[in-house]
């Protein structure tokens, strides 16, 4: 068995210091992302100047709203997971009121779930330097405090997840069904917030296992841990049932929930993601990008080992025209769907030659370079600024200490975990695997959107903080050794 963390006193003024210092840096970068945002979030991308509302808002938001109105949350392309905090809201709020305390109330949650992540470093590490260096390097990033201005699920989720892993932690301490009950609950609100991190329960129940041992209890403890998933997953899969008549688990198919999924969008995309290209149309540069979104006389961004028999530099040239031409809404409908099939077909077709040609390159490079890209990313996004060409220099300091703060958090991440491998530290590299088994998953996919990786991200930065805090400990006992040697 192995002891995942053990409990550690704190004293309380230690803590709420800290807690005043957290809420001073969230209500700050809150400002500051309001203040210095991009001229290009209009009235109608923003609500009442605080609130950040993309397309994909609507997505959330109108089927609560319908909720409240008509009683039926309409759709199968977002699970409920915002509802247990915006109803309440919206019962007592007019709607842009409701929309503008989302924001209050996801800065809320992420001041206190920092302040938990410190705990927890604390509890893992057995140290107060990791939870001072958690704190510091929680309240001078930007990766997870950005996504408090915007009216998606993702803040929320980030913050749930924390207070779940924390209880999870108060379970390896004391082994109380209260705390693993916590645990299960918050998971499932996280997996209803976003679906991807399902993932994570049997991830848990496997350190359960590691925890304990196997045996009838552990088992009983997975059991509490997974119940309200598996309610919550199965009452929504009754009501899709009830109400549309189709067995849908987690969400409708994205050609269903995103209209500009369409077939031929989907087989060429199918395609970018086998050869390992980015599928991020808005990723300027990227493949799906140059083909979806990028005038004709852009550079193509493949290389000559991205080819194949069946599929060359002119026939993707072709490839991309042709789909232009279908979107121009100038074709007959019978012309239309004679070139949406073509284009379905060539886009299979090449998948399939390139998977053929490239196994390796498929199965296992491809995979890795999602990984790279994901984990060491060439740019930053939704942070909401300007081109570069436009920003102040307020908006370059913090848009370069962004770009700068991942691939070094990442790459001492991986260090960390190498590190505590050789020397057999496994109480750490444990609780690395769960942040990393995201990452993996979403490579495994080929989904490298940044959103992705923040839910992993304060996990990172707390395992960071704890590697550092245990260097700069041996360091100081090593001299402390050697003071005491020449003495």
């Amino acid at each position: 068995m192995v002891t995942l963390c053990r409990a550690f006193p704190i004293q309380k003024q230690v803590l709420y210091r800290w807690l005043l210092a957290i809420a001073s840096a969230k209500v700050i970068w809150l400002v500051l992302f309001i203040a210095l945002r991009s001229n290009a979030w209009t009235e109608h991308a923003t609500v009442g100047h605080i609130a950040l509302q993309p397309n994909e808002s609507f997505g959330y938001y109108r089927p609560m709203e319908s909720w409240i109105h008509d009683g039926l949350y309409q759709g199968m392309c977002h699970l409920p997971g915002l509802m247990p905090f915006y109803v309440p809201l919206r019962l007592v709020l007019p709607e842009t009121m409701a929309l503008q305390a989302m924001i209050v109330l996801q800065v809320i949650f992420d001041i206190f779930a920092t302040w938990t992540l410190g705990m927890l470093a604390a509890r893992i590490f057995q140290s107060i330097r990791a939870l001072h260096l958690t704190y510091l390097l929680a309240c001078l990033s930007t990766f997870t405090a950005v996504r408090n201005n915007y009216l998606l699920s993702d803040s929320l989720c980030i913050s749930i997840t924390i207070f779940s892993l924390f209880s999870f932690s108060s379970f390896a301490i004391d082994r109380s069904y209260r705390h693993i009950l916590l645990t299960g609950v918050g998971l499932c609100l996280a997996i209803l917030l976003r679906p991807a991190m399902l993932v994570v329960v049997p991830g848990v129940a496997f350190l359960i296992l590691l925890v304990n041992g196997l045996s009838l209890r552990s088992l009983r403890y997975a059991a509490v841990l997974v119940l309200p998933t598996i309610l919550a997953l199965s009452a929504w899969t009754l009501r899709n049932k009830l109400t549309y008549g189709r067995t849908v688990v987690l969400l409708a198919p994205l050609g269903e929930c995103q209209p500009q999924i369409t077939p031929d969008f989907a087989a060429i995309r199918e395609w970018i993601l086998a050869s390992g290209g980015d599928y991020q149309p808005w990723a300027v540069g990227g493949e799906s990008h140059w083909f979806f979104d990028s005038p004709k006389e852009l550079p193509m961004p493949f290389e000559a080992d991205d080819f194949t028999p069946g599929c060359d530099a002119a026939m993707l040239l072709s490839l991309k025209n042709d789909y232009h031409q279908l979107h121009t809404g100038t074709l007959s409908e019978s012309d239309s769907l004679a070139l949406e099939q073509s284009i379905v077909e060539r886009g299979e077709r090449i998948r399939s030659s390139y998977i053929t040609a490239h196994p390796f390159r498929y199965h296992v490079l491809n995979k890795i370079k999602f990984a790279r890209m994901i984990l060491f990313p060439s740019r930053i996004d939704d942070l909401p600024f300007p081109a570069l060409h436009e920003m102040n220099i307020a908006q370059k300091i913090i848009k370069a200490g962004s770009l700068l703060a991942l691939p070094v958090l990442s790459a001492l991440s991986l260090i960390a975990l190498a590190f505590w491998t050789i020397r057999r530290k496994w109480e750490f590299a444990i609780w690395m695997c769960l942040p990393l088994g995201l990452v993996l998953v979403h490579s495994y996919i080929g989904f490298v959107e940044q959103r992705y990786l923040a839910t992993s991200y304060p996990f990172f930065l707390l395992l960071c903080a704890g590697f550092i805090a245990a260097g700069i400990d041996r360091f100081k006992a090593s001299r402390q050794k050697q003071a005491e040697s020449l003495a």
